[in-house]
């Protein structure tokens, strides 16, 4: 475990809240428990109407920093506030009910502090995928080899699988300078589905991505989740922001690329739909 924090980076993690009373405290434990401890902890509560700030005071840490808005602003004005907060170097954005590995943090980090790996921007981990119980359902992996991945090459490869490839928010670690520059995320409110991949993207114009291969968070779906009940909206979603980055010239897609975004956005949805009525048989 890291003790010392004279030479460490500090890093600064961003929880934006909402009604989470069910999962808050297992989401704080595991960041309080990281072996990687010269960090602070951001909660940015959206005015929930059940416990949540409740529990979270009671939680005797004194690296948690929590706010609480003023009105509900909605969960994407919520990652705004929350993001602006940050005063690390590295910066990581998990949800409320989604958790890491205590040693998650670390290893991202050292990735970042590795002089070998140039231009870096953003650092992804493998995911496991739960039950609101946590028990593991499967891991989600990366398709294809670990480590650097120029930013838009990594963009275009996400759109050709058809999918968000880089796992959610609290798969990843950020430079917080990047995340700065790319200012706040960039998406109407009708998208909010791919709020998580309109970030990457913004940062990942400014720098490298590097993929660790190692499932080290994870990811909680529930059959009352915003997720589990989307139905056909990610690929409908998904496409959608493929062609605003085409009329806005944000990223130049290929013939192929497009035609491998829709295909492939809309054989995942039905595997996505399958699974989650599986899942909930159990």
């Amino acid at each position: 475990m890291y003790t010392n924090h004279v030479f460490l980076p500090l890093v600064s993690v961003c929880i934006p809240t909402y009604n989470a009373s069910a999962t808050i405290i297992e989401t704080l434990n595991c960041v309080i428990n990281q072996t990687y401890n010269h960090i602070e902890i951001i909660v940015c509560d959206n005015q929930s109407t059940d416990c949540t700030v409740e529990l979270i005071k009671k939680i005797s840490d004194d690296r948690i920093q929590l706010y609480i808005n003023t009105e509900n602003v909605g969960m994407l004005e919520n990652f705004n506030i929350v993001l602006s907060k940050a005063k690390g170097k590295y910066v990581k954005l998990l949800c409320s009910d989604d958790r890491i590995s205590s040693d998650c943090i670390e290893k991202q980090v050292n990735i970042f502090q590795n002089e070998s790996y140039k231009d870096i921007v953003m650092v992804s981990v493998e995911k496991l995928v739960i039950d609101e119980k946590g028990r593991q359902l499967f891991i989600k992996r990366f398709p294809g080899k670990g480590g650097c991945y120029g930013g838009e090459k990594a963009i275009r490869k996400s759109f050709r699988f058809g999918t968000n490839i880089f796992g959610e928010p609290g798969s990843v670690l950020f430079l917080n300078e990047a995340v700065q520059k790319a200012g706040k995320i960039n998406i109407p409110v009708e998208l909010t589905y791919v709020v998580d991949l309109q970030l990457y993207a913004q940062i990942l114009k400014q720098g490298n991505l590097f993929v660790l291969k190692e499932p080290l968070f994870s990811f909680r779906v529930t059959k009352n989740s915003y997720t589990a009940k989307s139905k056909w909206e990610p690929a409908i979603v998904f496409n959608r922001l493929r062609k605003k980055y085409s009329q806005e010239k944000f990223f130049d897609f290929s013939c192929i690329d497009k035609i491998l975004a829709f295909v492939m956005s809309w054989i995942l949805c039905v595997v996505r739909n399958m699974i989650f009525k599986l899942t909930n048989k159990k």
